[in-house]
């Protein structure tokens, strides 16, 4: 029989081997939460983008990207109901192109969908634009930011294969908990597929009451805002034109935007 080199492992390796196996089950210690809100929320088109300033090696498109992201950790941060130090149940973070937020309280749920309603104006008007889902179910945790379950799976499914458009879409049991809130006014049952509607009425003093939020502490979505959203949309539409599968996803955007007016009472 042929002699084969045994596989290399370094000395390094070999330590952290060595831990993993005397430290026994508790190295796995995940917290098992049976009832978890978890929403998985998406850049729309960003891989597209991405491909085409691959020779823009100033990165000047991520921009936008970065500033909107930072927003969104800002939004988190100065929240009331969300606590730094004990998460109150909740975590909330960003993994590329991606957005998360989980909860085990539905008020905690309705106070980020206010949240996210806001967010989604300031970043569509600087031409980012979210597709998600939010799900129920099970959520194993170790850390904020290590999780793993079947409401991530589920809310990873509504956001590719269900939400379709530049909106979040719901499971049924997440839909009918928030019938019995004040963000009931902000879903739709759409054929028996639900969604927070991209354009929610609103107040601006009652989006900073739910969140909890300081007004010097966001940005201002004002009517100047708004028509930039119009106009943003409307360019994503043109550049689309031949592309009926993103084209149908900004006409829909559009009739949305449209219909609803600005937002804020």
């Amino acid at each position: 029989m042929a002699y084969k080199n045994p596989h290399p492992v370094l000395d390094d390796d070999r330590v952290q081997l060595n831990a993993v196996d005397s430290a026994g089950p508790d190295i796995a210690d995940y917290t098992r939460n049976e009832e978890v809100y978890f929403a998985f929320i998406d850049v729309l088109g960003f891989k597209q983008t991405f491909d085409e300033n691959r020779e823009n090696p100033g990165q000047e498109f991520a921009q936008k990207y970065a500033t909107t992201f930072r927003y969104y950790s800002h939004l988190i941060n100065k929240s009331k109901f969300i606590d730094s130090e004990t998460q109150n149940g909740c975590g909330a973070g960003q993994t590329s192109d991606s957005l998360y937020f989980y909860t085990t309280r539905l008020d905690y749920l309705v106070n980020f969908i206010y949240l996210y309603i806001h967010f989604s104006l300031y970043a569509m008007s600087e031409g980012v634009f979210f597709r998600g889902g939010i799900a129920k179910g099970s959520l194993f945790v170790n850390r904020p930011h290590q999780f793993y379950g079947d409401s991530v799976i589920k809310a990873y499914l509504l956001e590719s294969s269900i939400a379709k458009y530049p909106r979040l879409a719901l499971d049924q049991s997440t839909y009918f908990d928030l019938q019995n809130t004040k963000a009931k006014e902000n879903t739709k049952d759409e054929k028996g597929r639900y969604y927070i509607l991209p354009f929610a009425k609103m107040s601006f003093s009652d989006f900073l009451q739910t969140v909890g939020i300081e007004e010097s502490d966001v940005r201002q979505i004002n009517q100047q805002t708004w028509e930039k959203i119009g106009e943003e949309i409307r360019r994503n539409k043109a550049r689309f034109e031949f592309d009926e599968h993103n084209f149908q996803k900004y006409n829909y955007l559009l009739k949305e935007f449209e219909d609803t007016g600005y937002p804020y009472e």
